[in-house]
């Protein structure tokens, strides 16, 4: 799967041509994300391990952020109206 500046290859994302390397989590994460399906914290909670809380949602996409932002100067994964979604403005 291909959004403009974000490729989901099977075993890797690229993100600007460059490999973004994720932990598991949060490349499961992103792809719920960038597949659109699930984005709200409810959804992406069972993604993750049991006994994972929410907050460590916010955590894993923080990391995603800092990893992006390598690349591209840009926060990868925004929060908008309770849903995380891929930043449009990459």
């Amino acid at each position: 799967m291909k959004i403009r500046f974000l490729e989901l290859c099977p075993e890797r994302i690229f993100l600007l041509g460059y490999e973004l390397k994720l932990s598991p989590s949060e490349d499961k994460l992103l792809r719920a994300i960038a597949e659109g399906g699930k984005s709200d914290i409810d959804s992406l909670t069972p993604l993750l391990s049991e006994g994972v809380s929410r907050g460590n949602i916010a955590v894993h996409i923080n990391n995603i952020n800092k990893k992006a932002s390598k690349i591209s100067g840009r926060k990868l994964v925004i929060h908008k109206s309770s849903r995380y979604i891929i930043n449009p403005y990459m």
